[in-house]
């Protein structure tokens, strides 16, 4: 599946906290923030009821996002409870 572009204009002092943040879990920048979306779209989801797509909408090759965690802020900043 070919991935979507978007240009992303950050505040350098967000840049360089999230090279921080995505250094200490393993991912790149770029999947860092993917990861976070991923987490604030199932979150609204939860709360608001799944976003149907059109077809026109959806990938011509379908994959599947699996469902954020509980509590997916633990996760970003590996928080011990």
């Amino acid at each position: 599946m070919e991935e979507a572009r978007f240009t992303l204009r950050i505040h350098p002092i967000l840049m360089n906290k999230m090279k921080h943040i995505a250094k200490s879990n393993g991912r790149s920048v770029n999947k860092e923030i993917e990861q976070i979306l991923k987490w604030v779209i199932d979150d609204y989801e939860r709360k608001c009821g799944r976003i149907a797509l059109d077809d026109d909408e959806m990938p011509k090759s379908k994959t599947e996002i699996k469902p954020a965690p509980d509590n997916p802020m633990d996760m970003l900043f590996k928080i011990e409870k």
